[in-house]
């Protein structure tokens, strides 16, 4: 008779919601089940909270807590060695404690890492990277992200803070990122700027598709560009030079088997994922480019639970 196979729960935190699966080390999902963060409740009633969905999915599977390896949290912020998020700005945390905190409450063994750090590993274990020593995933959205797995592994590097690509510098004469360096990938190639990119042309009378501001998403650009629009095709494309580039940077630097695309605006698929594959061909060296897949994630929204699950599995 064989052994069941290890279970443990897996918490995306985010600034809205608490996402919470429980997680088969092969990567499936036995049970699902949500509840709103309240952040600024603060730090122990999120606590409190996670607690609950905790019990309510073994309850629900009728479990104990000696039935999984832990819980693990992924969270949308800096995070140490120890469970300390240095800092989270959509839960308005400082330096809290936070795997102390929870541990102390549902007393088995919790592990924190940052989201983007827990979507790479879900990708590397049962994602499109399955199998791959070395992945980076890029969490395209309002700002990026992004996770480096070496050797099946999340490599957090001497700061514990490895993989923020947002803040590459593409472009040194570039406008002012919000962290205050100029030329950063984000400020050129996120959300926002795809949306300013529009804004700035409909404001010099450009025609475009999209006219309202309040359609003026990531996503809209993204659709209206694949419909054929001008002004669209030209923002989509201006982002994926910049994401094309730092790509490169990475295959130059690290050689990864992989890097996965996703966030939200990777739903936009080949629209943004083609355009990024051209200019990392571009800009990488040659010889090196031909090794690494630059492709779509595909665990959308179930990465961060199950790469968090994966923390303790």
């Amino acid at each position: 008779m064989t052994d069941e196979p290890k279970m443990a729960i897996g918490v995306d935190l985010g600034g809205t919601a608490i996402k919470a699966a429980l997680v088969r080390e092969n990567g499936e999902i036995v049970a699902q089940d949500t509840g709103p963060t309240e952040a600024q409740s603060g730090e122990h009633e999120v606590a409190g909270r996670i607690s609950d969905l905790v019990d309510r999915i073994l309850s629900a599977n009728q479990l104990t807590k000696e039935a999984i390896s832990g819980i693990g949290i992924g969270v949308p912020g800096v995070t140490t060695a120890e469970g300390v998020v240095i800092i989270a700005p959509n839960l308005y945390w400082h330096h809290v404690p936070f795997r102390q905190i929870l541990q102390d409450r549902v007393n088995v063994r919790v592990e924190i890492d940052n989201d983007a750090n827990v979507a790479a590993l879900a990708e590397t274990r049962a994602g499109v990277g399955a199998g791959c020593d070395t992945l980076f995933f890029m969490t395209l959205g309002t700002g990026i992200g992004g996770g480096l797995i070496v050797n099946g592994k999340i490599h957090h590097g001497a700061s514990h803070s490895a993989g923020e690509i947002g803040h590459m510098c593409v472009l040194p004469e570039g406008p002012t990122c919000a962290c205050g360096k100029p030329g950063c990938l984000e400020t050129l190639a996120a959300g926002p700027a795809m949306a300013r990119y529009v804004r700035v042309a409909l404001s010099e009378g450009r025609s475009c598709a999209l006219q309202d501001p309040l359609e003026i998403t990531p996503e809209a650009i993204c659709r209206s560009a694949e419909a054929g629009d001008e002004v669209c095709r030209e923002s989509v494309k201006r982002s994926a030079h910049y994401l094309g580039i730092a790509a490169a940077n990475i295959i130059n630097v690290i050689s990864p088997d992989v890097i996965a695309i996703g966030g939200g605006i990777s739903a936009a698929g080949e629209t943004i994922l083609d355009p990024i594959v051209e200019s990392a061909r571009n800009y990488s060296l040659e010889g090196m480019f031909e090794h690494t897949r630059i492709v779509l994630a595909t665990l959308g929204n179930n990465a961060g639970s199950l790469g968090a699950a994966f923390l303790v599995l």
